[in-house]
């Protein structure tokens, strides 16, 4: 019984690598024309995954005459630029697109909203990274401009990054899983 709980906590112990963190971001209706940003601490440097949902609040809109552009910046570097039908009408198009972004939901032109949910693979860097999520409506005269949150509105929830990288804890049960499996190993090898 003991070996069999050993085994079992070594296993969970070496699949215990991948981080996962929720990322503090304010919540709610944001106008468009405005940012959001949100910081993840990371213990080295490696890939991750941000996932996140995009929510759009009464007529926000796709690629159209009142066209309103979302944007993801990673570390200061823009990694995606698109335009979505969230309520409002339009086409969803995705101008850049770095990392290989994925989304799905939505809300077609309903004036009732809609909400995307993304995952994006992104490069961490050891210590502070910096996410940062952005609207900004089309200026005229060829579009609408700043319409208002009486509109047009998001914001993101449920932003969180996971990371290739273990913590510390994570670390020490990795460890002490290994350590449990090598005492394991002497011991048969001891009998036999």
């Amino acid at each position: 019984m003991i070996k069999k709980f050993a085994a079992a906590a070594a296993i969970l112990a070496l699949a215990a690598g991948a981080h996962a963190a929720s990322v503090s971001v304010t919540a709610g209706e944001q106008p468009t024309d405005s940012s959001l940003t949100g910081t993840y601490v990371a213990a080295g440097a490696s890939s991750g995954v941000l996932t996140f949902d995009l929510n759009g609040y009464a007529s926000l809109d796709g690629a159209n005459f009142y066209e309103d552009d979302f944007s993801l910046i990673v570390n200061g570097a823009t990694v995606f630029t698109g335009t979505f039908d969230l309520g409002g009408g339009g086409t969803n198009v995705v101008y850049t697109d770095t990392n290989g972004a994925t989304f799905t939901g939505g809300t077609a032109g309903s004036w009732a909203g809609g909400t995307l949910s993304f995952t994006v693979p992104v490069a961490l860097l050891a210590g502070n990274n910096t996410f940062t999520f952005a609207y900004a409506s089309l200026p005229g005269p060829n579009f609408a401009g700043f319409q208002g949150t009486g509109d047009e509105g998001w914001g993101v929830a449920n932003v969180s990054v996971t990371s290739a990288v273990p913590e510390a804890g994570s670390l020490a049960m990795m460890l002490a899983g290994l350590g449990i499996v090598g005492g394991l190993a002497r011991r048969r090898a001891a009998r036999g």
